[in-house]
């Protein structure tokens, strides 16, 4: 049975949509497959129970019959690490050893989703070079390539894991830098004896979020028909600026969430004359009748939130740059394009698994 650890190099690289992409890949080549995020830093309440989104999303997906205390067996909670802090052993190791021999019975291949960096778990003696060790796991580095700076990082993730790193997957790799990439990156990091599997250009739509996604996320009131919260939003734009230069400026995005305060009713109407996807009105501030009706017109859902603008911003922010890989027709685009830019023969070489 092949083990394989994905890890990343920073936060919202795309590695529970590889994750899934991977397995989904893999099972259709023949592979019983399992899953695990071994150790879990993202911890969501629900009323029932505590878990990992992500990993609950993938399980489910699959249809694994694993449960989820074994799925996502280590959860660090503020609760847990407090009582670490405090002195209180906690034997995490055995725990997420014995999930393994669960998730992996029968299996051809198990997937370990790592965490969003080398050190996050080290505060249980499990960061991502202490779990790869103990479940002898080759890891597939996942990397945002946004300038050379990657190399350093992934170069230096070698130096301290050697062998153990089999490979490294670029994502969401911005269109003019394909080139140079193919040409010089891959042959640089291959001649260090770090192999590219995978280089996968940015997509606006994987990036893209709802008004819904970004609704929940924010809280505050919706305004508007329930049916227009599907709307794509592809990027912020903050309203700040005069009226006159707000339409210049404004038409420059289309598919846009136009964040600005509830007293400027000038730039939320220069807005609505633009492609935009919904008004964000700060302040707690809601939208006058000629607003109101304006959106109504142009099916523009409107978001009232207590918090100013500023704050506003950071926090819708936090939702861009990730790949939010939750609904189906999203994930079968990413699927897609694994397909076609990751190589699974040189993955399954490095694995020692042979396709039926």
């Amino acid at each position: 049975m092949a083990t394989l650890y994905i890890a990343s190099t920073e936060t919202f690289v795309g590695k529970s949509a590889v994750c899934l992409g991977l397995l989904n890949r893999m099972r259709r080549d023949g592979f019983a497959v399992g899953y695990m995020k071994p150790v879990s830093v993202s911890v969501a309440h629900t009323s029932t129970a505590v878990l990992d989104e992500d990993a609950a999303f993938i399980r489910e997906s699959l249809q694994l019959e694993t449960p989820i205390e074994q799925t996502a067996p280590v959860l660090l909670t503020p609760s847990v690490i407090e009582s670490i802090m405090q002195g209180q052993a906690a034997a995490f190791g055995p725990k997420l050893q014995d999930a393994y021999l669960a998730v992996s019975r029968d299996k051809d291949i198990v997937v370990l989703e790592g965490t969003n960096n080398w050190a996050e778990g080290a505060l249980v003696d499990l960061s991502a070079d202490q779990v790869a060790d103990m479940l002898e796991a080759p890891a597939l580095l996942i990397s945002r390539y946004t300038s050379t700076r990657a190399m350093d990082t992934i170069l230096t993730i070698q130096r301290y894991v050697g062998d153990r790193l089999i490979g490294v997957l670029l994502n969401q790799v911005a269109e003019p830098q394909l080139d140079f990439i193919q040409k010089r990156v891959v042959p640089f990091l291959k001649s260090r004896g770090v192999p590219v599997m995978g280089v996968l250009p940015h997509d606006r739509f994987l990036a893209s979020i709802t008004v819904s996604e970004l609704h929940e996320h924010l809280g505050g009131q919706l305004i508007g028909n329930p049916a227009w919260v599907e709307r794509v939003v592809d990027s912020l734009m903050i309203g700040a600026m005069g009226a006159d230069a707000g339409l210049s400026y404004f038409r420059r995005r289309t598919n846009k969430a136009v964040i600005t305060g509830g007293d400027r009713v000038d730039l939320q109407l220069v807005a609505l004359e633009t492609s935009t996807s919904a008004l964000i009105l700060t302040g707690n501030i809601r939208p006058s009748n000629r607003i109101m009706d304006l959106a109504e017109e142009r099916q523009v859902p409107v978001i009232v939130v207590p918090d100013d603008t500023l704050s506003t911003v950071e926090r819708a922010e936090e939702l861009f740059g990730r790949i939010r890989f939750h609904q189906e027709v999203k994930m079968q685009r990413f699927n897609d394009l694994m397909d076609q830019h990751f190589d699974f023969t040189q993955l399954y070489q490095a694995l020692g698994m042979a396709k039926g």
